[in-house]
């Protein structure tokens, strides 16, 4: 299924960053991006990340994803300096039946990214996404606080952007505000990327999805927040 080499993938993972931060949707260390892995070698990956492998437990276990790899960014990282420390930025797992293993990437007692519930629950509940992002556009944070129904978001959205129905023709999801990095919220996202590719929630900016091929999958996450931003 990998038609990219390890150093192609990292360097698409950063350009996706530079477009977010080019178009105002990172805000400091928020935003986080994710992608399945399985079809890229643990020994491809850049001498700078290698490392003793670590075990990390979850609150929740995804059996159905246990063995799997994905490659995603570390909690607290700036999604800007991905392109010059990938190995500083993301972190290559494999999936555990009680947590993951960290095998390439951040530090000794760094984990993943707090929102990984999303990202985890979204990959269950729809195994042909490839590609995960999570961003803070400025514009859709204020939306949702002054348009609390999906169809008066979509409906302003639709206004702004006449193009927006033909590129996504579901729309744009709306999830209420809850604690972030729950999975409550984490269950909410993946119940409304079930609908839709793209939702926003209230006060915590856009949660994105791409399907097929690995960088294809993820330009079309970054397209989305493009247009929706």
């Amino acid at each position: 299924m990998s038609h990219h080499s390890v150093e192609d993938l990292l360097f698409y993972v950063g350009k996706v960053a530079e477009r977010l931060a080019a178009i105002d949707a990172l805000a400091g260390t928020s935003g986080n991006i994710s992608l399945r892995a399985d079809t890229y070698p643990l020994e491809e990956f850049p001498a700078a990340g290698r490392r003793e492998p670590s075990d990390h437990a979850l609150a929740r276990a995804f059996p159905s994803l246990a063995g799997k790899r994905f490659l995603i960014t570390g909690s607290g990282k700036n999604l800007r300096y991905i392109s010059d420390r990938p190995h500083a930025c993301l972190a290559l797992i494999e999936m555990l039946e009680g947590g993951y293993r960290i095998l390439w990437g951040l530090e000794p007692g760094e984990t993943i990214t707090s929102e990984h519930p999303a990202h985890l629950l979204t990959y269950c509940a729809r195994p042909a996404v490839s590609a995960f992002i999570h961003a803070q556009p400025t514009s859709i944070n204020v939306f949702t606080r002054l348009f609390r129904s999906e169809e008066s978001l979509n409906r302003l959205l639709s206004v702004q952007h006449e193009q927006l129905r033909s590129f996504a023709p579901t729309g744009i999801g709306l999830v209420d505000a809850m604690r972030h990095g729950s999975y409550e919220l984490g269950e909410a996202v993946a119940k409304s990327l079930g609908e839709h590719d793209i939702c926003a929630v209230v006060r915590h900016g856009t949660f994105s999805v791409g399907e097929g091929p690995i960088v294809k999958a993820l330009n079309l996450a970054c397209d989305l927040q493009e247009y929706y931003h």
